[in-house]
């Protein structure tokens, strides 16, 4: 009983040490090298009526790229950042999946990461890594299709079936249909159930289900090989359609082009991960002028046997990072790159019987790259003991002020004009 007093006691005056933090203070604190201060306080960002979105960035023009990291199946952040600071709380609540104290990269007094996450402590000791704590929204909806479906909208409602970039760029290129822009704006991979590029009209991101079809696309410079069709009727419809989708998919040149203007880097691992980021570099090298990429690591709905997967998963993601950015240095244009981690939810506290976690509620998003200018966390880690009725952490931080402080502080877009545009609170 003395024990489980001190832990609350610990847990308590954590809470209360960062008590102070607001809206303001996360927004200045997360720092990205950028446009400069950021002017407004309490407010949260919502595009779901995005004109003055639209107006803020109509103008912006740099070299600047944003990858969007999608950790697919909700990533368990008790055991991706640890947190120390409680650890008896933590390692009470997680008999069996818990990383051990011994086993654990300190960044600092209050946290740390598992050591076979230990590709990332570079980026940290040389300032190139940020952890926002407890990111979501209120509310929290545990179901995979809802929850991915609010963080690519930013609206709990239901009717609005268009996501934040996709109305940016709907509202932008309003003749887009008819008159495309030169180069792809966006590209995703991994494109099943996120609609964050998604407009009313169309998607405004060339996405493909897999790398290995994006990689093909980038060799060859087409979707479908369209030579030697067999000598029949039925040879000439499919060459016929597959004609028809080559054209549709009006980007292939260019994306084949920037490839083919850059060189393949060695150190990439052959998994899916590797393989994405890699086209992604090969892009950015190969001057795409592309200003958005999202890429997918799948597997983290970690029910059952999660040490195994999630350690699998994390050190994946580690090893892919690091060579990444070692990649972009070494041609560089590192510091034009940042990339942040989201997932649709994190996991319940407490481990379940089968030496898993179930669904559950905020969890930390990490961004890494050279402009973020200094390694910090960002805002208030939730507290282990006071939960809702599921034993659900309640977030700290609305995912929504994340975007907002992207949008203003690295691609430039004017902060007074998103505060007017906010319309949820």
């Amino acid at each position: 009983m003395k024990e489980d007093s001190a832990n609350k006691d610990k847990g308590k005056a954590h809470d209360e040490e960062h008590a102070q933090w607001d809206r303001r203070g996360f927004l200045k604190t997360l720092g990205v090298a950028g446009a400069g201060a950021i002017s407004f306080g309490s407010s949260s960002l919502s595009v779901v009526d995005s004109q003055m979105l639209t107006a803020a960035l109509a103008e912006v023009d740099n070299d600047r790229v944003l990858v969007l990291i999608r950790l697919k199946g909700g990533n368990d952040g008790l055991n991706t950042i640890v947190p120390i600071y409680d650890f008896d709380t933590y390692a009470n609540k997680r008999p069996k999946i818990h990383i051990p104290q011994n086993s654990l990269l300190k960044l600092n007094d209050d946290f740390g990461i598992p050591n076979y996450m230990k590709n990332l402590d570079g980026l940290w000791k040389n300032g190139a890594m940020k952890v926002v704590h407890g990111v979501g929204y209120e509310n929290q909806n545990l179901s995979h299709f809802k929850s991915s479906e609010i963080w690519a909208s930013n609206s709990e409602d239901s009717s609005v079936t268009s996501g934040w970039m996709g109305r940016y760029y709907e509202e932008k290129y309003m003749d887009y249909m008819i008159n495309p822009p030169k180069k792809p704006l966006a590209i995703q991979i991994g494109n099943g159930g996120n609609l964050v590029f998604n407009g009313d009209l169309t998607s405004y991101a060339f996405s493909v289900s897999s790398p290995e079809r994006l990689k093909k696309v980038a060799e060859s410079g087409t979707i479908f090989d369209t030579s030697n069709p067999p000598a029949s009727l039925h040879g000439n419809q499919v060459s016929f359609l597959r004609e028809a989708a080559n054209t549709t998919y009006r980007y292939a040149s260019v994306i084949h082009e920037a490839y083919d203007n850059s060189k393949e880097y060695s150190g990439y691992q052959d998994n899916s991960i590797d393989l994405q980021l890699s086209l992604v570099s090969r892009f950015i090298k190969g001057g795409l002028g592309s200003k958005v990429y999202m890429v997918t690591l799948n597997g983290f709905d970690t029910h059952a046997n999660q040490p195994t997967r999630h350690q699998t998963l994390m050190t994946r993601l580690s090893d892919s990072i690091k060579t990444f950015y070692t990649d972009l240095k070494n041609h560089g244009v590192d510091d034009k790159v940042l990339s942040m981690t989201f997932s649709e939810f994190g996991r319940r506290v407490a481990e379940n019987g089968s030496s898993g976690t179930d669904h559950g509620s905020a969890a930390p998003i990490m961004l890494f790259g050279p402009a973020l200018n200094g390694s910090s966390f960002v805002g208030d880690h939730p507290s282990l003991i006071t939960l809702d009725k599921k034993g659900n952490m309640a977030n700290s931080t609305d995912f929504r002020s994340v975007y907002a402080t992207l949008l203003t502080d690295w691609l430039c877009a004017d902060s007074d004009l998103i505060k007017q545009g906010n319309d949820w609170n």
